[in-house]
């Protein structure tokens, strides 16, 4: 968003997300639902790369088109072979999560961002 990636997107590193907000519902029904006793919850809302995150920008932001990467940008992505799996299916059926999207955490971020003048 700021054109620090245009020559080389920065490895992803962990491959797994969860929006704060749906984190903190989380916490909340953790106390709340009385099924979630002694149960642990691995929150997680699924994948991401910081190549996805770039073209989610790029597509709900075009006013940054010339500060972002392009299709063509190096680096980012999935690792060759694949990543390792995850299991959230506690979280959503007994707390009843409903994550939210990749793309509407990272539209939101950019609009908080936008909104303090970043």
């Amino acid at each position: 968003m700021m054109g620090k990636a245009k020559d080389e997107i920065m490895p992803t590193g962990v491959y797994i997300w969860v929006d704060v907000r749906d984190l903190a519902l989380a916490h909340v029904k953790a106390m709340e639902v009385p099924e979630a006793a002694n149960k642990r919850f691995f929150v997680t809302a699924g994948y991401f790369s910081n190549k996805e995150i770039a073209q989610i920008i790029a597509k709900n932001f075009p006013q940054y088109k010339n500060e972002l990467p392009t299709e063509k940008t190096p680096g980012g992505d999935y690792p060759e072979g694949g990543i390792y799996k995850y299991n959230n299916k506690r979280v959503q059926e007994v707390l009843g999560i409903k994550f939210r999207s990749l793309e509407e955490s990272i539209v939101d971020t950019v609009k908080s961002l936008q909104a303090v003048g970043a």
